[in-house]
């Protein structure tokens, strides 16, 4: 089947962006490859590297095409052409199951960390995050600790998704008479040559073990080439059990992040949100598209963390709970902590069989927040390049 794939940059530059698009099914064909395509070519010009791309059926006779375009200035494009295999592509991006719940995650041959499920542990996590020069963008203490990082909110673990209030019980700290977080399922485990997808099940409870709420998530890994490192994170919450309310306090982060010790502000940090505010005093509380935390990692290269909220999240965009020791969280229910007014309610109920989504895309770079381009990495992901399918 011949093929051809026209991505267009819009308004934006477009650098190493994960493109989807729908396709019809052909037998079983189970990968492609993607040539730039350039009529005007000689035969004296070298060609650029071909791209690899991932096929995924659909319901009916429909697949999903992924595939990463490397570079397209804005206001131009890059047409493709398409070349479908029979056999699979190399899984790039390998999410290995083990037997205590856990998934060890390997991104185009390094490793990005262990999505930790096992039920020893308050609630599920993902630890460490390596970033793009072999050193953990986020804190391993306490559940891996590392040599002069602080010792302080155990709760804190590296990456998790949280709240502190939710019917009462707080599913944020890890005291005495908190939540937990129960991993139930783990709805799908997948490899594949461009991306990767772990989708689990997780029961809230109190700390009397009596059911509150459910939630499925979903992590998407991409192979990213290079130093970047990108996933997405989708939390759909369900009133399984009667109406559910999420209450208003700061303890909380549906989202949430421990940047590793070296890249505190105190240290070599520095916070960024989308409109320019900078560290805690100018981003604590405030709302923004996306916020980005970079510093120096253990080898003393520049490296940085973001979090971009999706428009289709529940109360975007989000409020954040960031902090410059470390702490960096999509917080959109602790409003009047934020405002400093008691008389401020954020909080937020829904009956019961009642659904809210919340949708993240997490981008770990090289670089500050404007040497990794993390605006055009935001864009890129709430208003992504025009693809048109000809066959």
């Amino acid at each position: 089947m011949a093929m051809k794939i026209t991505v267009a940059a819009g308004p934006h530059d477009r650098r190493f962006v994960p493109i989807r698009a729908t396709i019809a099914k052909s037998g079983d064909t189970k990968s492609a490859t993607l040539t730039p395509w350039n009529p005007n070519r000689k035969e004296s010009d070298i060609p650029p590297p071909p791209i690899t791309g991932q096929i995924d059926p659909k319901d009916g006779n429909e697949a999903t095409l992924t595939f990463i375009v490397p570079w397209i200035p804005r206001n131009t494009s890059v047409t493709y052409e398409v070349a479908f295999n029979n056999a699979s592509a190399a899984d790039n991006a390998k999410l290995a199951k083990r037997e205590n719940g856990d998934v060890e995650i390997t991104l185009s041959g390094d490793r990005l960390g262990t999505y930790h499920g096992e039920a020893k542990w308050i609630r599920p996590f993902l630890e460490p995050l390596m970033g793009p020069f072999g050193h953990s963008v986020t804190r391993g203490w306490p559940s891996n600790a590392r040599p002069g990082e602080t010792a302080d909110h155990p709760h804190h673990k590296s990456v998790w998704i949280a709240h502190g209030d939710v019917n009462g019980v707080d599913n944020w700290s890890e005291g005495k008479d908190c939540g937990r977080q129960i991993q139930k399922d783990m709805l799908r485990c997948a490899s594949g040559a461009v991306c990767g997808v772990l989708e689990t099940r997780n029961d809230w409870v109190g700390n009397d073990g009596v059911k509150v709420l459910e939630d499925t998530r979903k992590f998407t890994f991409y192979a990213m080439p290079g130093a970047l490192r990108m996933f997405d994170v989708e939390v759909e919450f369900t009133a399984t059990e009667g109406p559910v309310k999420f209450g208003d306090t700061k303890e909380g982060g549906i989202l949430a992040v421990r940047v590793a010790t070296p890249i505190d502000v105190p240290r070599t940090g520095r916070i960024r949100a989308a409109e320019g505010g900078v560290d805690e005093s100018e981003t604590w509380g405030k709302r923004s598209a996306w916020c980005d935390y970079s510093g120096l990692d253990e080898g003393g290269n520049l490296v940085g963390i973001a979090i971009l909220n999706h428009p289709n999240s529940n109360r975007y965009p989000t409020h954040w709970h960031v902090r410059n020791y470390g702490l960096m969280t999509a917080n959109p229910y602790g409003l009047h902590d934020f405002a400093g007014d008691e008389t401020v309610d954020g909080s937020q109920t829904i009956g019961k069989g009642e659904k809210l989504w919340f949708g993240y895309r997490v981008y770990v770079h090289a670089g500050d927040a404007d040497g990794a381009h993390v605006a055009d990495a935001f864009h890129a992901y709430i208003n992504p390049p025009k693809v048109t399918v000809e066959v």
